[in-house]
């Protein structure tokens, strides 16, 4: 037996044994064990003192652990430890179950961890489960003893006032290690009084409790304890009450809550009261805890936490403390806890005290890569490894390294190594890689120089101090005056003059490298000028202003942003979320992409409250606004051609059309169930329903802005149309307030703004129509009373959302009535004569002007002569209608040989040159479509011959 342990531990194991083995009650459970538990008892009470003990003062526990050994039989066992301690009828009697429950337990969960049968999550949410039942075991017999005496707290309703108990650190995220406090926060729901024979008010009453449920865990006696308990987390620490209301809490935390407290209070977890806790919690702890923006604020707090500790820890000589020394475990809660509070109220997925769990969310946090957060994690196991295997010896509150060699053979045998020299070596390179993470996080890249926290003072001072700094700082002479003007009038500005002083320090800082780098670029007042728009849409947030002094990179790409586009830069002077966008350097090198959306859409969305369509829509605008940002950020740096910008604003329409028909589907059936139709009520089916886009998002052609033309469609049919639910509604009317849902959704104002403006008017009979046509209605409707024109825009149409099946249907559809059902014989003088009156009607040029898209020779000429031939063509040539946008109709055309191939790509030529033109002026901020005619005049006039030829008589 001994030949299984290092040669320093056998002489203490032999010691062991011949005291054990004298026991008759542990001769008898070695002697029923089987080979394999015989040879892990050896490691166990090697690497154990506090497993060697624990046999010696209860060997009926090997026994014990021979049947509960496993997980699922310990959580039986452990349910009825619970329940006996609970109904216990003595204090006493409480306390020694629960012992005998640690006791047990604990020689259970360091078995398996020192047998390597258990992983480090396993073990810590074992220890963590263990603390949880003894406290609520705890907290029902407490509340037992004090019942004959005081009776039942009541609130002002009459209600039963419950105690509310809440897990905070390692315990609060289920995360607690071997010898670990347990830190908690007793809370009680509201004021009153109780109701027994002694009458005290409520909060005498749970201070009451709150100490008896201690001294069942904490007091040590024969069997020693269960768990110390820590209560300096609670409001006022130590000087404040032991127990307080809920809306004590809720002052508190408003009036009197600091910065480290928010940390804290990431990881709190009720274990007792849960739903009275979460009920009277979610108002005023998750605001406390989560700012609303990005709180790159918070980091200055960490830097003070940090300096406190690692004073502390040279006072103390702590630097080989697994703990708090550097590189330690505490470094690595400090960097997820502060990428939680700094990005936790935008993003729902962050607000969980599981550690293990919000680490794997921070791979897309833009401050953190997927291989940072592999290094991070694994450092993380290794430490908690570690310091489990170092407090499993003794089950003493340690967390220094060892200096005996016994100790040291013991912590590495606990870890599964060979020797100290490889767990040293182990502990050491995980805590370099946590320590490189860490200082990364709070002083930025080493190259970086983020502490020149003076900056731009100078522009406290006089106007003629702040020209000659332009001066000396490089600005070219002409652009002095117009530099320091604007400078000027920023100091000015009530946005500046109300900063305190932080926040001014943090804006010198960013006005400094502002400066620097607008005076080597060609136009250096217009680029202070869009930054300091964009500071000035900040104002206030200082949460902003953090951001970019805490990310001198986000601040150059600012710059960047500013330098190339004015639309960029008011795009993030009107939502300063996008200066998120701006931390990773992928913002300029990644293509913008379907798949990419689908993943930043899936990420807002997630974890979304069902009843809060505000909400929904807040998540949905800001996904679009980044999404968009992205597009043109791409798309203004060269990296995207015109077609493919269209094509990723069209994705970003579709998988916002498709949130919205799932949300109002959710909510609608969640009301009225989900319809079904038929003609037997036996044999009914469920209905679907599906989207038809028209128009720029029909044929892919979205801009910047665009309108959405939306056609909702449903296969309801049959005899029974109704939904099933508990207030069944007639199908017709659910279409109809499920497609009120939908616009609602897509155009309502939201703190974030409006999604789209939405146009329904080419539905079957326009405004008079079904708002949700029925798939067979709307092809008798395109078949037998559609003008031409609505065929033109079928032409356009395509399906983007809803049901797949559907949206086959629907295309299936439009492939026939395009074929069989167009008036080919007064096609020619339909189109000509739409076309003249939208020129007369709809052209807003003036003398010497040209409406790109209404006159003669402009958009809407090319895409009247595309639909015309395409209709024309399109019964003895079917494959014309594949597609819906103009280019590949117009490269399908001459493929068919319809129209000659040299015509066909003057068209498109023409066509995107038009688009750009549009496109550009969108992006100046110019919504207009007129510019001067006099430069377009050679296009305009080839596009009116073809025209000509096409329409007029002898054409």
């Amino acid at each position: 037996m001994l030949e299984s342990v290092p040669e320093i531990l056998r002489e203490p194991l032999q010691r062991w044994w011949e005291r054990a083995s004298a026991l008759p009650a542990f001769a008898a459970a070695y002697a029923a064990l089987p080979d394999r538990l015989r040879e892990e008892l050896d490691r166990v009470a090697a690497g154990s003192d506090f497993a060697a003990s624990a046999l010696i003062q209860d060997p009926e526990a090997l026994e014990w652990l021979r049947h509960h050994g496993e997980p699922a039989a310990a959580r039986a066992v452990g349910a009825d430890y619970e329940a006996r301690a609970a109904s216990a009828p003595t204090a006493a009697e409480a306390q020694r179950t629960l012992r005998e429950w640690r006791r047990r337990e604990m020689l259970r969960i360091a078995w398996r961890d020192i047998a390597g049968h258990a992983a480090v999550s396993e073990t810590l949410h074992a220890l963590s489960d263990l603390a949880d039942g003894c406290i609520r075991a705890a907290a029902s017999a407490a509340r037992r003893h004090l019942h004959a005496v005081f009776g039942t707290p009541r609130a002002g309703n009459a209600a039963e006032a419950p105690l509310i108990v809440i897990a905070m650190g390692k315990l609060g995220g289920r995360e607690l290690n071997f010898s670990s406090d347990i830190d908690l926060v007793f809370l009680f729901s509201e004021a009153g009084e109780t109701d027994g024979p002694r009458t005290v008010d409520n909060e005498e009453y749970f201070n009451r409790l709150g100490r008896e449920l201690i001294r069942l865990l904490d007091v040590r006696n024969e069997d020693g304890f269960v768990f110390r308990v820590d209560m300096r987390l609670r409001p006022f620490g130590e000087s404040g009450p032991l127990v307080v209301s809920l809306a004590a809490l809720e002052d508190y935390l408003q009036v009197h809550g600091r910065d480290w407290e928010r940390y804290a209070w990431i990881k709190a977890r009720p274990i007792v009261g849960i739903g009275a806790f979460e009920a009277g919690s979610r108002g005023f702890v998750r605001p406390f805890v989560y700012r609303r923006y990005l709180d790159f604020g918070v980091l200055d707090s960490l830097r003070d936490m940090k300096a406190l500790i690692a004073r502390e820890v040279s006072r103390r000589e702590l630097d080989q403390h697994l703990k708090l020394g550097p590189g330690g475990i505490r470094e690595i809660e400090f960097i997820v806890q502060s990428m939680q509070l700094v990005r936790g109220g935008s993003d729902r997925r962050l607000q969980n005290s599981a550690l293990l769990e919000v680490l794997p969310l921070l791979a897309g946090s833009k401050l953190m890569s997927a291989d940072d957060i592999a290094v991070l994690t694994d450092a993380y196991l290794v430490l908690r490894r570690a310091e489990n295997a170092l407090q499993m010896i003794r089950d003493e509150q340690t967390h220094s390294l060892p200096e005996e060699a016994v100790d040291r053979a013991r912590m590495s045998l606990n870890m599964g190594l060979m020797n100290w020299e490889e767990s040293a070596a182990r502990i050491a390179a995980a805590r370099g890689h946590v320590a490189r993470q860490f200082a990364a996080l709070l002083f930025g890249a080493p190259d970086t120089p983020l502490r020149q926290d003076e900056g731009a003072v100078w522009l406290a001072s006089d106007a003629a101090s702040i020209d000659e700094e332009l001066a000396r700082g490089g600005f070219p002479e002409g652009a002095i005056a117009e530099v320091a003007a604007t400078l000027e009038a920023y100091r000015r500005a009530a946005s500046y003059r109300r900063l305190d002083e932080t926040g001014r320090r943090r804006l010198h800082f960013i006005l400094d490298r502002l400066l620097k780098s607008a005076s080597q670029r060609a136009s250096p007042a217009g680029v202070v000028q869009r930054v300091l728009r964009v500071l000035e849409a900040i104002g206030m947030r200082s949460s902003y202003l953090a951001l970019l002094r805490e990310q001198p990179a986000a601040l150059d790409r600012l710059i960047e942003v500013c330098a190339i586009s004015g639309f960029l830069s008011r795009q993030i002077a009107d939502f300063p979320l996008l200066l998120d966008e701006l931390i990773d350097a992928k913002a300029f090198d990644e293509m913008p992409s379907r798949q990419g959306f689908t993943l930043e859409l899936a990420a807002r969305t997630e974890r979304l409250p069902a009843d809060d369509p505000e909400r929904q829509v807040e998540s949905l605008r800001q996904f679009q606004k980044v999404a968009v940002f992205a597009v043109a950020l791409a798309d203004l740096t060269g990296r995207l051609p015109l077609m493919k910008v269209s094509d990723r604003l069209t994705d970003i329409a579709e998988l916002i059309v498709q949130c919205c028909m799932d949300l109002a589907w959710q909510q609608m059936t969640a009301v009225y169930g989900i319809p079904y139709c038929g003609d037997q009520e036996a044999n009914l089916r469920e209905v679907r329903v599906a989207v038809a886009g028209y128009g720029k998002l029909g044929g892919l052609e979205l801009g910047y802005g665009s309108d959405l033309d939306l056609v909702f469609l449903h296969d309801s049919s049959g005899e029974i149309q109704q939904t099933k639910g508990e207030r069944p509604l007639d199908n017709g009317v659910f279409f109809l307030r499920l497609g009120q849902r939908i616009v609602h959704l897509l155009t309502m104002h939201s703190a974030a703004g409006r999604l789209y403006e939405v146009d329904m008017r080419l539905r079957p009979n326009g405004k008079g129509g079904f708002l949700m046509t029925g798939i067979d209605a709307f092809e008798r409707y395109q078949r037998q009373d559609a003008w031409t024109w609505e065929h033109q825009a079928l032409l356009r149409a395509r399906p983007v959302a809803g049901d797949a099946n559907l949206r086959e249907a629907f295309e299936a559809a439009r492939r026939r009535v395009l074929r069989l059902a167009v008036h080919r014989d007064t096609l020619r003088t339909d189109v000509s004569e739409m076309r003249a009156r939208m020129r007369r009607e709809l052209s807003k040029a003036g003398a010497g002007q040209f409406d790109i898209k209404q006159d003669a020779g402009g958009i809407a000429d090319i895409e009247f002569l595309v639909q015309y031939w395409v209709l024309a063509a399109a019964a003895a040539q079917p494959d014309l209608l594949t597609y819906t946008d103009n280019i590949r109709q117009l490269e399908g055309l001459a493929a068919a040989g319809v129209l000659d191939r040299a015509t066909a790509q003057w068209l498109t030529d023409a066509y995107i040159a038009y688009r750009t033109v549009l496109h550009h002026l969108t992006l100046e901020g110019q919504g207009e479509r007129v510019v001067e005619a006099a430069p377009y005049a050679q296009m305009r006039a080839r596009v009116i011959e073809i025209w000509g030829e096409t329409f007029e008589p002898g054409g």
